[in-house]
């Protein structure tokens, strides 16, 4: 009788044990080996070259593999990229995107499947398709640079807009915030305006064109720096330097050494770097199935003749 009894007892402590490890919350699966993508809307200029060396920098401290896929400025390619990258067996995906509505579909069909997405820098119109954001806001970046412009020619003449490729989320957003700042400088016209595809030599081409027409212009304001240094290159061959003031965005090591020489009358820092590593921070922690703020944004800072010399010795 006493064996059965402590027989029974046993039985019952195995089956009490058994209960509380399966109510026991279990640790996180480790990040590391895990396998993740970076999907650039493009690799052309040098602040898609800082956001991937950024993400692969924080990828290599934190222990995890990151490839990195070229869109080429085509949002059906980016899709495709992505979709293929579901059927792998991707642990997480990182977007930059192409276009604000063409990426939509794949990134909910990533989801859909379990894997999270982090869509960075440029956001989609479907914010909750994905599982986070990280960036900044367009407009407020368009505000800033416009009001340095604006500022720099007294609030009055004839300016020209630089414009990456059409319907991208930096185009719409950057643009937006210039208009809004133009609605109270009624005496500042728009004169010309047209897209470089965020390309140096196809804003090089445009700026040209448009300098040739022989209408004075006070300034040329892009939505990024590679543009902006296209535009200062036509405005210097033209000998114009001195009539016409150049704005970019992205703070680019070029736009900064231009801005320091005086050439570049400003450009506008969107914390490039710690777009990328907050980016491969959260997919990480994301993967381990932590839970992250689903908008994470980060400042844009003014950089001109006042400040250059914190940036550039």
């Amino acid at each position: 009788m006493i064996t059965k009894k402590w027989s029974h007892i046993l039985m019952l402590a195995i089956l009490v044990l058994g209960i509380l490890s399966a109510c026991t919350p279990q640790a996180a699966p480790a990040a590391e080996g895990q396998k993740f993508g970076l999907f650039m809307s493009h690799m052309t200029n040098a602040f898609t070259i800082e956001m991937s060396d950024a993400v692969k920098a924080k990828a290599a401290e934190l222990g995890v593999e990151v490839t990195v896929y070229d869109g080429g400025q085509d949002a059906a390619k980016q899709a495709s990229q992505l979709e293929t990258a579901v059927t792998q067996g991707i642990d997480g995906i990182i977007i930059e995107p192409a276009s604000v509505d063409g990426l939509v579909p794949a990134i909910e069909a990533a989801t859909k499947a379990g894997i999270p997405v982090v869509v960075v820098n440029q956001a989609i119109s479907k914010p909750e398709a994905a599982s986070a954001f990280v960036g900044v806001s367009n407009v407020d970046g368009g505000i800033m640079e416009m009001k340095a412009a604006v500022e720099a020619i007294g609030g009055k003449g004839n300016v020209a807009f630089l414009y990456g490729p059409m319907g991208s989320d930096a185009q719409l957003g950057r643009t937006e915030g210039y208009n809004q700042v133009l609605k109270d400088y009624p005496d500042i016209k728009v004169v010309f305006e047209g897209s470089g595809n965020w390309k140096t030599d196809e804003a090089l081409k445009l700026v040209e064109n448009w300098l040739q027409t022989g209408t004075e212009l006070s300034a040329i304001v892009a939505n990024n720096d590679g543009m902006a240094l296209g535009a200062l290159k036509a405005v210097e061959d033209a000998k114009l330097q001195d009539k016409i003031k150049i704005f970019g965005l992205d703070a680019t090591p070029d736009a900064l050494a231009a801005v320091k020489e005086g050439r570049l009358a400003a450009t506008v820092s969107q914390s490039t770097t710690e777009q990328g590593k907050t980016a491969m921070e959260t997919i990480v922690k994301l993967a381990k199935g932590e839970t992250v703020e689903k908008e994470i944004l980060v400042n844009f800072t003014l950089i001109n003749q006042d400040n250059i010399d914190q940036y550039v010795k």
